[in-house]
């Protein structure tokens, strides 16, 4: 009776279900406890102090409906502006999702993002929810890469489709280093080439759910190469950067890798300059409002680029080549016509900066077009103001 009175222990009752079964202190806290992201393993507590209940194997939640409904009612639409792609989108990469939890785990990982870009409150929250789905969905999905068969690489390439989304929309700050790898450019360009290899053993689907998905790419990718698209803005400026690349004294010399150099630069110029007369095309009206032959600049247009010239350029690229920079710079124009779209903000003028400060002298006059018709305006320019 006189013995001090045993301070009454707080015990959670609300925890998660990891540390329930571990017998463990859960601190509750969303969208992951200490505990379970210690550990790296999923965390099934989530907003409100409680978990709510799992309605399936995989592990989707109340929050992960609250994911779900985001993207099918709202996220869906900002991906795509033509109505089949769009449709796409907002039903039959659902539908895959269901058969393949990392498809659906990307889906909710750019639903997160496109939460955490409208509501700033809540920000951190859909960031961490982002980063837990996208990385669920990358440690399933990239062993399997290695041993991708025709049907599961269509799986996979709309995986890659996702992350792309994913990888443009996390936000960034102007000044920014996110940059990974050796070379001072996102990793997102060289992971579209991976996408394209996965496309090239896939096949591109005659029938089947992602037949409209590729049509719809197929009639922008012909519009590129229209008649009215012989022409651009660009065209001039362009021509003159084919020329100073191959006077250039280790381009010009004969033999060696001077003619692949010559090549490959020509190649990715000329195909710019047909990106830049679609671009132009489209804003003119050519072609009409009727498939895919009119409507605004689409990311498909920007990036078929991209795909043309992955296997060539893009190596060239890593290694910060001079040449290829300055080419890259005028498709960061393409990228700038994109601006509209929350994913796709703020990468033109950044990336031209990130080209702008990897050049010399001689290489910055090169890209003085690309750089006016965005408006970018070096630091140097701005302090002299």
């Amino acid at each position: 009776m006189g013995g001090s009175k045993r301070k009454a222990h707080s015990k959670s009752r609300l925890g998660c279900k990891n540390c329930k079964a571990r017998k463990i202190k859960c601190d509750e806290k969303t969208p992951s406890c200490s505990n379970c992201t210690r550990r790296q393993v999923t965390c099934d507590f989530t907003v409100g102090g409680s978990p709510r209940p799992s309605l399936s194997a995989t592990g989707l939640n109340m929050t992960d409906l609250e994911l779900l409904h985001n993207y099918t009612a709202i996220t869906y639409l900002t991906l795509a502006d033509n109505l089949a792609t769009r449709e796409f989108y907002r039903t039959t990469i659902v539908q895959i999702g269901f058969d393949c939890d990392y498809v659906m785990r990307a889906i909710l990982a750019v639903s997160s993002l496109h939460l955490a870009h409208n509501r700033i409150g809540r920000r951190d929250h859909y960031q961490a929810l982002a980063i837990k789905h996208q990385q669920t969905a990358s440690n399933t999905a990239m062993p399997l890469l290695s041993s991708a068969d025709p049907e599961s690489a269509q799986k996979l390439f709309l995986f890659g489709v996702m992350t792309h989304y994913y990888a443009l929309g996390w936000p960034r700050e102007p000044g920014d280093k996110l940059f990974l790898g050796t070379s001072d450019f996102p990793d997102w360009i060289y992971f579209l080439r991976g996408t394209k290899a996965l496309l090239d053993l896939s096949g591109i689907p005659e029938s089947g759910p992602l037949r409209p998905l590729f049509a719809h790419s197929i009639e922008r990718y012909v519009l590129r190469k229209g008649p009215e698209a012989s022409h651009s803005s660009a065209h001039v400026a362009l021509t003159e950067l084919t020329d100073a690349i191959a006077s250039r004294p280790h381009i010009a010399a004969a033999g060696g890798g001077g003619n692949d150099l010559r090549r490959i630069y020509a190649t990715a110029i000329a195909e710019l300059k047909k990106s830049f007369g679609q671009a132009e095309a489209l804003r003119r009206g050519a072609g009409g409002g009727g498939g895919g032959g009119g409507g605004p600049y689409e990311m498909t247009d920007a990036f078929s680029w991209v795909y043309i010239v992955a296997d060539d350029l893009l190596p060239l690229l890593r290694v910060g080549a001079a040449e290829a920079v300055a080419v890259f710079a005028y498709f960061c124009v393409l990228l700038w016509l994109l601006e509209g779209h929350w994913w796709m903000q703020g990468w033109g003028l950044q990336l031209m900066a990130q080209a702008y400060e990897m050049l010399d002298e001689e290489g910055r006059v090169w890209i003085v077009w690309a750089m006016d018709e965005i408006g970018y305006v070096p630091p140097s320019a701005v302090d002299r103001m």
